[in-house]
């Protein structure tokens, strides 16, 4: 914080029937002190009037009062929920706002300016000391700055005429069934899902220091291709014998701002920048004929060395003044 330690403060709950769990905390001063938890612990900015148990405050203003909460089953297994505004990462990836999303021991999250929290066993179980918070922060202050990412869209194709043909309610069902095992597949891969958009899913890798976001990406849209393409076959997935499944892809590369939206208690996130409408207007460029995974020129760029690309030349997407040249992602270089 402005070359200042963050400070925290956090008062032990009472025991009950779940096994004692701690976060050990980094970016604070003198050894990493440890927040003993047990069914759960909620992680919020520091106010004065409210000093309550299972509460561990942070004295930071890019902290919502409401940041994260993590909760613990009676088998052990733990999970965390992102409702800030700006955001939770889980060893580097950005979490989707009000998703619980598992977290094991050793796992780190990431909040506000430099605060670490890693999950860990309670060795003992005794509490840790407070560590007292100067003055209160009414307002959640933004995280300013643009954040490079490589955002992946992908489209199921004639969704048009598969809604006017086929049945709605076993359209839906299997809609729903196809994009939880995308969603699960892009959270395996590193990548953030942002939303599904009716019959699109939307999802970014973004740069944290761990390799190359836009390589990220595109070894996901290469996995999420043949993925679907097993899904296409899977009758307890698609039920649509007579409607064949088939998606295509776009990836953009480029500058974004990115912000979660309803406040404290954050509903979603809002993402403005050039890379997100660019993806989704060159995915209609997919079809038979180029390919169904359509990369942006700094997409391509970044990723040559890496990935098989067949060059589709110029093309206008629609809302940008001039034509450039956009690729078809074909598959991995061999040893890559």
């Amino acid at each position: 914080m402005d070359g200042a330690a963050t400070k925290l403060s956090y008062l032990p709950p009472t025991p009950t029937n779940v096994p004692a769990k701690r976060l050990v905390a980094g970016g604070v001063p003198g050894p990493g002190p440890a927040f003993t938890f047990y069914d759960r612990i909620e992680i919020g900015r520091y106010t004065e009037k409210r000093d309550l148990p299972g509460v561990l405050m942070v004295n930071d203003p890019t902290v919502s009062s409401r940041h994260c909460v993590i909760t613990q089953e009676r088998d052990g297994r733990c999970y965390v929920r992102d409702v800030s505004r700006n955001g939770t990462r889980l060893d580097g990836r950005r979490l989707s706002p009000n998703l619980k999303t598992e977290i094991s021991l050793g796992q780190a999250l990431s909040i506000g300016r430099d605060l670490t929290l890693t999950l860990d066993r309670d060795p003992d179980c005794d509490g840790p000391d407070a560590i007292s918070g100067d003055s209160a922060i009414t307002d959640t202050v933004g995280m300013a700055g643009l954040t490079m990412v490589t955002v992946l869209v992908g489209d199921i194709r004639n969704y048009t005429q598969l809604v006017q043909k086929a049945d709605s309610a076993e359209l839906q069902e299997s809609i729903n069934r196809v994009f939880d095992r995308l969603e699960r597949e892009v959270e395996s891969l590193g990548g953030t899902l942002k939303e599904f958009q009716g019959d699109a899913i939307f999802a970014f890798w973004e740069c944290n220091g761990d390799g190359c976001h836009a390589t990220q990406a595109c070894k996901a849209a290469l996995k999420l291709k043949s993925l679907a393409r097993d899904l296409a076959k899977d009758r307890s997935v698609w039920a649509l014998s007579d409607h064949p499944l088939g998606m295509d892809f776009a990836l953009a590369t480029g500058p974004v701002n990115i912000s979660g939206y309803g406040g404290d208690g954050a509903l979603g996130l809002s993402m403005v920048g050039e890379p997100v409408v660019l993806a989704f207007r060159i995915e209609k460029f997919a079809d038979d004929t180029t390919g169904s995974i359509i990369v942006c020129p700094i997409t391509h760029q970044l990723t040559d060395g890496f990935f098989k690309y067949k060059n589709l030349g110029f093309r206008q997407a629609k809302g940008f003044d001039k034509p450039f040249d956009l690729y078809s992602l074909v598959e991995a270089k061999l040893g890559r």
